[in-house]
């Protein structure tokens, strides 16, 4: 590989980080609104429903979006935790190729898991993507399970099993970060409203008229509160300190004495 193909090549990988990275601390501000949806003495703001981008409707004063058909718990935190852990893990395979292969099984696990969580929401949406969210869904599930069975047989051909990860986890992603290129449109709209006219473009007063009456209803908003904060402290806090292995870095020195070469192969963990 070239030297200016090598140079292109990084400038890209570090254009993927930092555009996964802005979507995921998004989201990640959105999650404390989420967790206190209703129970934050906001009566006004509440009283209309869950709203998209629900962080910029506590942020700006007058700010409105599109209405959310699924509760703040039993739904969006637990599709958050889900799509942000897979947009964290793939921000590591790139920084380390490693750990793609290492790390493949939870990763496709999770998309398979939220691939399914968000069915019964494509199914709610009267928006017109109703198609579009279902095949969503059949992506992150079938290439879940395509990714699973890349892993099963990855020595039999390694080099091909590691091209094939590479297009599972971009596929995977891309899905996941799909409601990132829905946003971002509504919320150019909302301030071209508010710069013409003085005012966000109202989405009415009321919740959603499905608001409340979907699959995830069935179940107290507390179940999904606690599979949330069960997923992210075992998975966000506890698995990475199980990770590290403090005493290994001081064998690895004393074995070596001093002839390791660090590349970017070199795991970190």
């Amino acid at each position: 590989m070239s030297q200016t193909t090598a140079s292109a090549s990084s400038a890209w990988v570090k254009a993927a980080i930092a555009f996964m990275a802005i979507v995921a601390l998004w989201n990640i501000t959105k999650l404390p609104f989420l967790m206190s949806f209703s129970n934050d003495g906001n009566v006004a703001y509440n009283s209309r429903g869950v709203e998209l981008s629900v962080n910029l409707g506590h942020w700006v004063k007058g700010y409105r979006s599109n209405k959310m058909r699924t509760p703040p718990c039993n739904f969006m935190l637990v599709h958050s935790a889900l799509g942000l852990t897979i947009l964290f893990m793939m921000i590591l395979s790139l920084i380390n190729q490693t750990w793609r292969k290492r790390y493949c099984k939870p990763f496709f696990w999770f998309a398979i898991i939220e691939g399914i969580h968000a069915i019964p929401a494509s199914l709610a949406n009267d928006a017109g993507f109703k198609p579009l969210f279902l095949l969503a869904c059949a992506l992150l599930v079938g290439t879940g399970v395509w990714g699973l069975e890349t892993n099963k047989r990855y020595f039999d051909n390694e080099a091909r099993a590691e091209k094939h990860l590479f297009i599972q986890y971009t596929v995977v992603t891309i899905v996941n970060s799909f409601a990132a290129f829905l946003e971002v449109p509504n919320m150019i709209s909302a301030f071209k409203s508010k710069t013409a006219d003085g005012t966000f473009h109202s989405h009415g007063d009321e919740p959603h008229k499905v608001f409340g009456h979907t699959l995830y209803d069935a179940l107290p908003e507390k179940v999904g509160m606690t599979i949330f904060l069960g997923f992210t402290i075992a998975v966000w806090f506890i698995w990475p300190l199980l990770l590290l292995d403090l005493k290994k870095p001081r064998q690895n020195e004393e074995n070596s004495n001093g002839n390791d070469t660090v590349s970017e192969a070199t795991r970190l963990l």
